[in-house]
């Protein structure tokens, strides 16, 4: 039975085939995606496993392996785009901010007040602004730093900041009203 006709009964590409791709095309492609991924070997090394994946899958490749490298460059090169929409899209999640590394030279009966005050004025605060606040304020970060971690223009940092602690200020202005009564 030929490459062709085991390639048009299963669909995929059979190993020799795979392994003709690879021996004329990985190192090739080993070095761009090392490249595009800042030396990452790690990251290089999972995206030139799912371009080989994907070439296996594509039966026609069988035809002219020698011809793939286009082909193949193409695709890495999607794998990596890919990689960074959805990287993008959704910003990294932090947890709840521990508010106990807060150090204050008041008390401990209104440090622990001070802390669930703050707590419960953050929590009210929309998720995107919270995250923004806890970066600059509590992390100590930069306006810079926090658009690069969060994934968002440096001018939605300053508006989220801006609006958030005029939230803040809102929330805990009646918090104090609250707790004076």
């Amino acid at each position: 039975m030929s490459v062709l006709a085991i390639t048009a009964t299963t669909g995929t590409l059979d190993r020799d085939t795979v392994d003709e791709l690879y021996r004329l095309h990985g190192k090739f492609l080993h070095n761009f995606l090392l490249k595009r991924n800042n030396g990452d070997a790690h990251l290089a090394e999972d995206m030139l496993q799912e371009t080989f994946f994907r070439a296996w899958r594509t039966p026609r490749l069988a035809r002219d392996p020698e011809r793939a490298r286009p082909w193949l460059v193409t695709v890495a090169r999607n794998i990596i785009i890919d990689r960074y929409r959805k990287r993008t899209r959704r910003p990294v999640e932090f947890g709840d901010v521990d508010l106990s590394q807060i150090v204050h030279d008041n008390g401990i009966a209104e440090r622990l007040v001070n802390k669930l005050t703050l707590t419960d004025a953050l929590a009210k605060l929309p998720k995107n602004r919270r995250e923004v606040v806890v970066h600059l304020y509590f992390y100590g970060r930069s306006i810079i730093e926090t658009s690069g971690l969060l994934g968002i223009p440096e001018g939605t940092v300053k508006s989220r900041a801006h609006y958030a602690l005029r939230e803040l200020r809102s929330h805990l202005d009646s918090a104090e009203f609250s707790n004076a009564a």
